[in-house]
Formats: structure tokens, C-alpha cells, sequence
């Protein structure tokens, strides 16, 4: 999808803010001149090569003052810097850049614009009730210095939590206690105060953390919550629907939390499932989603937290490459279980080291396919991802494959058709974001729109 196609999704389902995580010249120029306003993200590699205010003044310049019509409100130094649960290692060097960034700021007299930065909820000791939080030893310097410096110009926190994950990591997997609304045996009381579920348990945990190391009272920002559709256990489309149809409820009722009544800015995470993302702490990552990757709603959501069974507008202008399909060629079938496996194997391992087969793996919606079924889905996702070309034999896998008109989905697993690619992106990077439906109280969308060099913009590739 052309960047343009995508503000155009924001701005008919009326979403008022998004987050970028990355952002190249198109992507900005989308937002030009209209009243989305965007918190932009420096990338945590982007962060180590930060080595002076210079250098960080420099990137302001060519983000941010560059984009005169763009309506920028934050920028988030890094994207949860000092997580391990998510990446392979740290980066403590954006504390620093944090400071540089607002300095950057009051000089291009962007003063406006405030500097922020996000955790995830494993910064946090892991322990179950509020009162008892803290942040790890070998993080509080950092976290201490980083809220240190948000509060010396009034900026937000922003904590990221993913309930599925916090109930397995601390409610024995209690997936009931996940939801809003629910009916669950894990609520307990913390001293005088009552939680009955674990967003409210992780949003205290930060506060009261953040009180600890002498930031009390600071505005805490969701910077990111959401629910995966595949690749884990209960991730799937009806539980996504409750658990978004509750939080919005949740935040349109302003009631906030035990320790913190009032609203609360959330953004949901995320528009769309992301293809490319780094799946080391589990298949789940990529299939975050709202809308499928052709600008597809997968379930019907009230962004306005009403409780209407609302109808989210689909992307306008998405043309499909034609309806066919490579699968397993069924003329081969008898040789499975007389040939080895591997031959098999090794032409869906070729199919799937460039494309997205997570959906196979356990736990995902099509975990469940026969042999020669899973041998289809990974001929297919390589065919598809090779946009359907036949001159370099996309379907060919040794012989092994074939290409049909028939749907060979299941009433489990669909068997997708890729997108016609729309355009090419100006810069070396990726692009996804975060958008923001209400405010004060707000809610709202993250946006993968990917970009790489030789890969268009659709609302499936990203990072």
C-alpha cells in the first residue's frame, strides 16, 4: 500500500493519532497538511550511533524540521531500550540520546514536541502485587535518570503491556484475567484496592515502581497493548475481538486504575500482522493485527468503546493478484512416506525462509493441516511472496509444486493471495506505526506500513 492509502484507512475510521516507529520522506509527506498528529520514533539502532547533541541535532533536522506540515507530538528515544524479552540486547546509550533529544528540540524551537521513551513490563521484578513492584537492580540507574529527564520538561512514560504474555509470566497462565472483562479466579486484593485484571496489575506495578526511584505521579502513556490472532496459545480472532471491545470500553469510561483513577492514553498494537518482524520470542509476533494485510478488518471493533458491533472501514483501492494458488502437487502423493521426508521438507524450509509461515507453527491456525496440506501452505506463502511469478518458477519447489484456481483454504487456515505491490520506498529502513483514535482518553491503531528497498508498501510486509 502507497503511504497515502494508509492515512487514508486513519482517517476514515477517524484516528486522530498514530506512532511511527521508523519513518522514510513518503511516509511523512502522507501526513502533511493533515490534523494526525504523529509520535515519531528514533530506532534503537539509530540510538547507538548517536555519539554527540550534534548528531542528534542533525536527525531533528532532517525528520522533523525537514516536515514543516507534518504534526508532530512526540518523539519516543528507542523502542523498550533496556527490554531483553523482545530483542537480543539493550540499548543503555538512549538514556543519554534522550536528554540530547529534547536539548535538539528547544533549539530548532520545537519546544513543543516533548522527548519520550517506553519499557516493557520486564524492567519490572517479577512479583504479583502493586504494592510490592520495583525495577530491576541492574536497571534502575537508567530508569531512574531516564524519569529523571521526562520530568524536568513534563513529559510522558510510556509503558508497553502485553496481557497474554503477563498473565503466563505471572497468573499461571490465567488467560481469563487478561480480559477486561472476565470471570476469573485471580483477583485479589493489593491492601485496599481490588484488581480484577492483569492491565491494571501491570500499569500500578509501573507506578508504583516509578515512585520508588523518586518519579511519583509522572503521566503514564500505554504506549502499546494488544492481543496476537495466531502463533500462541489463545491467541486467536474471537479472543482479540473481546479483549479490544473491552479495553475500549475501558478507556472510554475514563475510570483509570486503583492507584490511578482518570483517563488514560492507549495505543492498541497494532493495525495490521507484520511478516518480517523478529520472531525470536515467538511466532505470535507477527500476527498482532486488527486488519489482515490487504486492509482487511478481521473482526468488527467500536473504537469509540460503546459496545456497537461496528463495522472498522477497510482500505480503499487494494488491488489482488489473481486467485490462484501453488500447492503440493497430488500426483506425487503416494510417494510421501516412501520418499524421505526431507526432500519434502527441504523444499517447504526453501519456501519458508523468505516468507511467513508462522501460521504452521504450534498453537497457530494452521497448526492443524495434514502433511500434504503443510507442504501447500509453504509452497503457497513462497509463491505468493514471489508475487505470483512463474518466470523464476516461484512455484516450481523440485517439481513438487502446482498452481490451481480452487481455494485450497480451510474453515482453520487460509491460504492467502498477495496484493499488488504499489510502491517503492525512498530510503533503506522499515516503517510501522502506532495510531491514536481518542483523546483525552484516547485509543488507538498501530500501522505496519513496511518499507525496504525492493519490497512495496502492503499492509502485510514489515520489519
Amino acid at each position: 500500500m502507497i503511504p497515502s492509502m494508509v492515512v487514508d484507512l486513519l482517517m476514515q475510521n477517524k484516528i486522530n493519532y498514530v506512532k511511527l516507529f521508523s519513518a522514510s520522506d513518503n511516509v511523512l509527506e502522507a501526513f502533511s497538511a493533515t490534523d494526525i498528529g504523529l509520535e515519531i520514533t528514533m530506532p534503537n539502532q539509530s540510538t547507538q550511533k548517536m555519539k554527540t547533541q550534534a548528531d542528534v541535532d542533525e536527525w531533528v533536522v532532517q525528520i522533523i524540521v525537514s516536515h514543516p506540515n507534518v504534526h508532530f507530538i512526540y518523539v519516543c528515544v528507542g523502542t523498550m531500550p533496556l527490554s531483553t524479552r523482545f530483542f537480543n540486547q539493550t540499548y543503555p546509550e538512549a538514556i543519554q540520546v534522550l536528554d540530547w533529544m529534547q536539548q535538539a528540540l528547544k533549539l530548532m524551537n520545537k519546544s513543543d514536541i516533548k522527548a519520550t521513551m517506553n519499557h516493557f513490563t520486564d524492567v519490572l521484578i517479577p512479583v504479583k502485587k502493586p504494592a510490592e513492584a520495583a525495577f530491576r537492580k541492574d536497571l534502575e540507574p537508567n530508569i531512574t535518570r531516564s524519569c529523571q529527564i521526562l520530568q524536568s520538561y513534563n513529559a510522558p512514560i510510556g509503558v508497553v503491556i502485553f496481557p497474554l504474555l503477563n498473565v503466563n509470566d505471572l497468573f499461571n497462565g490465567d488467560t481469563e484475567f487478561a480480559f477486561l472483562e472476565n470471570n476469573s479466579t485471580s483477583v485479589f486484593k493489593d491492601g485496599d484496592k481490588t484488581y480484577s485484571n492483569v492491565i491494571e496489575v501491570m500499569y500500578d506495578m509501573f507506578d508504583v515502581a516509578l515512585e520508588k526511584v523518586g518519579c511519583p505521579n509522572m503521566t503514564i502513556i500505554i504506549d502499546a497493548i494488544g492481543w496476537p490472532t495466531d502463533g500462541i496459545k489463545d491467541g486467536n480472532i474471537p479472543n482479540a475481538q473481546r479483549f479490544y471491545q473491552g479495553l475500549a470500553k475501558f478507556v472510554a469510561s475514563k475510570k483509570g486504575t486503583p492507584r490511578r483513577p482518570g483517563p488514560i492514553d492507549v495505543y492498541l498494537h497494532n493495525l495490521s500482522d507484520e511478516n518480517k518482524i523478529n520472531k525470536n520470542a515467538g511466532s505470535f509476533m507477527r500476527h498482532w493485527g486488527i486488519y489482515k494485510f490487504d486492509g482487511q478488518p478481521k473482526f468488527n471493533f467500536d473504537l469509540q468503546g460503546l459496545g456497537h458491533d461496528v463495522k472498522l472501514v477497510p482500505a480503499i483501492g487494494i488491488t489482488h493478484m489473481p486467485k490462484r494458488w501453488c500447492i503440493f502437487n497430488d500426483r506425487y502423493a503416494s510417494d510421501i512416506g516412501k520418499v524421505a521426508y526431507n526432500v519434502f521438507d527441504d523444499q517447504a524450509k526453501y519456501a519458508c525462509d523468505t516468507a511467513d509461515c508462522t501460521a504452521l507453527d504450534p498453537g497457530g491456525s494452521c497448526s492443524n493441516l495434514t502433511y500434504m496440506q503443510r507442504l501447500s501452505y509453504a509452497f503457497n506463502m513462497g509463491f505468493q511472496k514471489a508475487s505470483q511469478r512463474v518466470s523464476n518458477k516461484s512455484c516450481y519447489y523440485n517439481g513438487y509444486g502446482k498452481i490451481v484456481s480452487d481455494d485450497p483454504s480451510t474453515p482453520s487456515c487460509t491460504f492467502p493471495v498477495e496484493i499488488l505491490a504499489a510502491e517503492i520506498p525512498n530510503f533503506s529502513g522499515y516503517a510501522q506505526s502506532l495510531a491514536h483514535a481518542l483523546k483525552p482518553s484516547s485509543i488507538s491503531l498501530m500501522i505496519a506500513v513496511v518499507q525496504t528497498l525492493f519490497i512495496c508498501f502492503t499492509l502485510m510486509c514489515t520489519c
